[in-house]
């Protein structure tokens, strides 16, 4: 089988040369290949991860203007190789893994990626049914999924977070001032967890329950989807988050109270430096 390498293509004025180096085992029941890239870039340039076969998992990587890619690819007998295809594309990082034109997805074939991107490099990253996770990101962040869940800690910027029908997790830090942010889903639960130092009112809506030990002002809306809203201040009013799922739970938690829904707690804000 011949394996499709990473297709490189650099802008000078953004990027410098790209280091990449691939792995590969076979299984029984797959081939394995990893694919490890990094490159440097210009301050400030967007980075855009748009896979649409796995997860996405972005996490903090320095100081030094740049991102290291990893991508773990799941390649069955006989299936068509999915490209990495980086590049610089309007101004923007893109990694926008790609079958060949008229080629669909193989039973068991996946490639799942985990992408350090440095301080100051905002991030757009979208999947279809993949999980989204950002650790520590000093950036804004735009996530998008089709079904896909969302993890979010220790951003340092401001978020935008849209699912379909996926649940969202998200434990919060001061608000940036003057921001507006997002974190909505069609009907899946949204989890929160702040402190009184957000700084923020945060706007909800849903059809179904809120649950939280901050006041709450709620207001029944008869007839419509999502039925109710709420508004909560917590610690100064300085930027807005709105929160909105049409038929799932929102839960607004204290920090020592957050535990995920896998069952772990959060015990601290260690995970906002985390990049493991």
């Amino acid at each position: 089988m011949v394996l499709c390498m990473p297709v490189l293509a650099i802008a000078q004025s953004t990027t410098s040369s790209a280091n990449t180096r691939t792995t590969t085992e076979t299984t029984s029941e797959a081939q394995i290949t990893r694919i490890d890239t990094s490159v440097v870039l210009v301050a400030g340039v967007p980075v855009v991860v748009d896979n649409p076969y796995g997860d996405v998992r972005l996490r903090f990587g320095g100081y030094e203007h740049g991102i290291d890619a990893h991508a773990v690819v799941q390649q069955p007998p006989g299936a068509s190789v999915i490209a990495m295809q980086p590049a610089m594309v309007d101004g923007q990082y893109r990694i926008a893994p790609r079958l060949p034109e008229g080629s669909r997805l193989a039973d068991g074939q996946r490639l799942d990626l985990v992408i350090f991107v440095a301080e100051g490099h905002p991030v757009i990253a979208r999947t279809e049914q993949g999980l989204i996770e950002s650790r520590g990101i000093r950036a804004d962040i735009s996530l998008n999924s089709i079904s896909g869940d969302m993890a979010i800690r220790g951003t340092q910027g401001s978020i935008q977070a849209r699912t379909g029908s996926g649940s969202i997790e998200a434990s919060l830090g001061p608000a940036p001032a003057g921001s507006t942010q997002t974190l909505a889903t069609g009907t899946g639960t949204i989890i929160l967890a702040v402190d009184d130092t957000l700084d923020a009112h945060l706007e909800m809506s849903t059809s179904a329950a809120f649950a939280t030990e901050f006041s709450l002002q709620v207001e029944r809306i008869p007839g419509q989807e999502p039925n109710k809203k709420a508004i909560a201040v917590i610690g100064e009013d300085q930027a807005t988050i709105i929160v909105e799922s049409r038929r799932g739970e929102i839960r607004l938690l204290r920090w020592s109270e957050f535990t995920s829904t896998d069952g772990k707690p959060v015990d601290d804000r260690k995970v906002e430096s985390d990049s493991d």
